[in-house]
């Protein structure tokens, strides 16, 4: 199945979108982009209630989904109506064809009774009947058209078009629609199941919600039992395994063993009915006691119920602070990064850019200063000149000793000297920096600096789980505070009885399954009387069921070594907590108990409910694509959150390994926070077929649709 096209009008926030989805073998990716509330989730809508439909019973309901700008626009005395197409190449009786399905809305202001506007029949060779009346309620009327036509490539070599069409519209009766309505669901369902959709088109933010120990094994049985075709063997045993007792009770001569039979079979059924709502029972009994267990052990380990309570509430309400606390203390070390900034980055970046430079003017004036410390000063020198100068005089050394004349002498020498103590100094090549200058780069110098943001983003990614849970937490203050205020202590009542319950039904499921084992056995004792009579139809019936099982296991063994060797590559890849460690994953081979695990190179098994919420999605997510490459089905892939909870080694794993080899179609929803068009984008480019922007207009109140992704226009060229 391939998505070619998507058309919506006056769908919630699309006032008219025309979407082009086809992609080619080369580039199988569509990346649409939009900030929050943009409108990525409702075009993830509109595909999935073009192909299933919507819940459009009620005026209100109708409202609710239509265009609230156009809602204001609109005169009232007008029809309203909302459209969703949807385009896409699939199978139809094992060859490929080209399916338009249009799903029309209308709603008529005016309560009066009115005839329906027939679908289009141009080509057809299948019409819909129009009922002579429409009952005259404000009920909205649905329109849905189903027409299949021959690939485009068939059509150019030479084959005639010959489409076909379905209609029919929920104004008719229930007669005049089934067979176009039959037909139309038969077609869908051969192409994506309604019931397999969550698996293809589903939040990536939700995804490891899947990897829960009661969810995991349900979702590879849902899998492998639909996504891969096991299923029918299963249905297939069933109905060799009815037909056989059916005719077993046929063959039964005595009136009363037929009965008997009969009845062992409705007891049977009756048992099996019981059991699963005991079972069903019985799990929401446990699911109760584990979530109030806490509250539980606290009220009955006090001596007083109220002050269990109160202690209670105080732990959740100290626990509640505490995250708003964390929450507070985060912010306040990100005000104090953004205010300091120069400090933590530029600062830093400065000093490290021009370090041998510096430590060069600071070696030249350390040495010019040294050479200024050993020089004489020019007082000293006078004092010296002039200490020779009397010397010499006395000692009668100078030939004129007049007054003038020493004087002269006394100069010219001190002059001498200063000049020769002038040639020998070092010279200055930084004379624009004063002291303090200086002094101001010797300490940007020799400071250490350090840069909190990557510990900050730890605490920020700490802080988001952490207040994930305030809620809950909030609630069940709330829910403690009323037992508190009412000075109701029924909990543990309550609990007790819980917990009676779940024993009562404990002792009832022993019983059922022991009644069942002796029902089952008493049939078996009718079999075994009819095993010396020849019956071909009940002999082959009998074969059957076994043989259907069998050979549904044998084919879940023969694939059963592709999906783990696909999953333990793509995790060895992609799963970046265990990169490269990951020796095996192992599948049962039975479809009645179905088991999933991973092993270290270790030896020792990772436990799946270790794992943190980024390494689950990425579990989860390998675990659909292995089912997805081996499965039955080739649907799309249409992903919105697309990084979930992701840390920063996982999704650059995701987008170069994961993303690109996921499906022959895969719709990426993302905000530029997630795939960042900076750096991601890159990536994900050379896989690329299409590019989107999705933008609110607020004025108009709808979203409009701009080609490319956040203001990057680079050329994709379809392949």
């Amino acid at each position: 199945m391939l998505l070619t096209r998507i058309i919506a009008h006056h769908f919630k926030t699309y006032l008219a979108l025309d979407m082009d989805l086809s992609v080619s073998a080369e580039k199988p990716l569509i990346l649409i982009g939009g900030a929050n509330g943009g409108g990525k989730t409702t075009l993830f809508e509109a595909i999935y209630g073009a192909l299933y439909g919507l819940q459009v019973q009620s005026e209100r309901a109708f409202q609710e989904l239509y265009n609230t700008g156009e809602s204001v626009r609109l005169a009232s005395e007008e029809i309203r109506h909302i459209s969703l197409e949807i385009r896409f190449i699939g199978t139809m009786y094992g060859e490929q064809k080209e399916f338009t399905l249009t799903r029309r809305y209308e709603l008529s202001p005016n309560q009066t009774a009115r005839k329906p506007s027939p679908p289009d029949s141009t080509n057809t060779s299948a019409k819909a009947p129009l009922s002579k009346s429409i009952p005259a309620k404000n009920i909205p009327i649905e329109y849905v058209k189903l027409s299949v036509a021959a690939l485009q490539s068939v059509l150019e070599a030479g084959q005639t078009s010959g489409s076909t069409l379905y209609a029919y519209n929920t104004a008719q009766t229930q007669r005049e629609r089934a067979k176009h309505l039959v037909e139309i669901a038969k077609l869908i369902k051969a192409n994506l199941p309604e019931e397999l959709s969550r698996y293809f088109l589903f939040d990536a933010m939700e995804s490891g919600a899947l990897l829960r120990e009661d969810r995991i094994n349900t979702v590879i049985r849902e899998n492998i039992e639909n996504v891969m075709g096991f299923g029918k063997y299963v249905q297939l045993a069933r109905a060799a395994e009815s037909v056989a007792k059916r005719l077993h009770a046929e063959r039964l001569n005595a009136e009363n063993e037929k009965q008997e039979y009969t009845r062992l079979l409705s007891d049977e059924q009756r048992e099996k009915t019981r059991k699963m709502t005991l079972e069903k029972e019985l799990h929401e009994a446990k699911e109760f006691q584990r979530k109030n267990q806490m509250l539980y052990n606290a009220l009955k380990t006090e001596l007083s119920e109220e002050s269990a309570l109160a202690k209670t509430m105080e732990q959740a309400q100290k626990e509640v602070e505490l995250r708003f606390t964390k929450q507070r203390s985060l912010h306040a070390g990100l005000s104090e990064f953004v205010r300091n900034f120069e400090q933590h980055i530029v600062f830093p970046k400065l000093a490290d850019a021009f370090h041998s430079e510096l430590q060069t003017v600071f070696a030249t004036k350390a040495e010019r200063e040294k050479s200024g410390r050993n020089s004489i000063k020019p007082d000293s020198v006078k004092k010296l000149v002039k200490d020779i100068l009397r010397f010499a005089t006395r000692k009668n050394l100078l030939a004129n000793s007049e007054s003038e004349y020493v004087s002269a002498l006394e100069a010219e020498m001190t002059e001498y000297v200063l000049s020769g103590e002038a040639e020998t100094a070092q010279a200055d090549f930084y004379p624009f920096l004063n002291a303090q200058e200086l002094q101001a780069l010797e300490r940007l110098s020799g400071s250490s600096f350090s840069n909190p943001f990557v510990e900050l983003h730890k605490e920020q990614v700490h802080v988001r789980h952490l207040m994930a849970g305030v809620e809950e937490l909030e609630a069940n203050l709330e829910e403690w505070r009323k037992h508190g205020a009412d000075k109701d202590f029924s909990l543990l009542r309550t609990f007790d009885r819980n917990a009676a319950n779940i024993d009562v039904h404990e002792r009832e499921l022993e019983l059922v399954n022991a009644g069942l084992t002796t029902i089952q056995q008493r049939l078996h004792d009718f079999d075994i009387q009819l095993e010396q009579a020849v019956h071909p139809k009940f002999d082959m019936a009998q074969k059957l069921a076994p043989f259907f099982i069998g050979a549904g296991e044998a084919l879940l063994r023969a694939k059963k070594r592709q999906i783990e060797l696909r999953m333990m590559q793509d995790l060895n890849v992609n799963l970046v907590a265990y990169r490269g460690v990951i020796d095996r994953v192992e599948l049962s081979d039975s479809l009645d108990n179905i088991t999933f695990k991973l092993y270290h190179t270790s030896g020792n098994e990772i436990y799946l409910n270790q794992l943190n919420t980024a390494s689950k999605q990425v579990v989860v997510q390998c675990l659909l694509k292995a089912l997805h490459e081996f499965g039955e089905y080739n649907p799309p892939v249409m992903i919105d959150t697309v990084m979930g909870a992701l840390d920063e080694a996982s999704r650059d794993a995701v987008l170069e390994n994961y993303f690109p080899e996921l499906a022959h179609q895969t719709i990426l929803l993302s905000t530029d926070s997630e795939i960042r068009p900076d750096r991601d984008f890159a990536l994900l480019k050379p896989h690329i077929a299409r590019t989107y922007t999705l933008r609110r207009d607020k004025e108009r109140q709808c979203t409009v649709v701009e080609e490319g992704y956040f203001g990057r226009q680079d050329s994709l060229v379809l392949s």
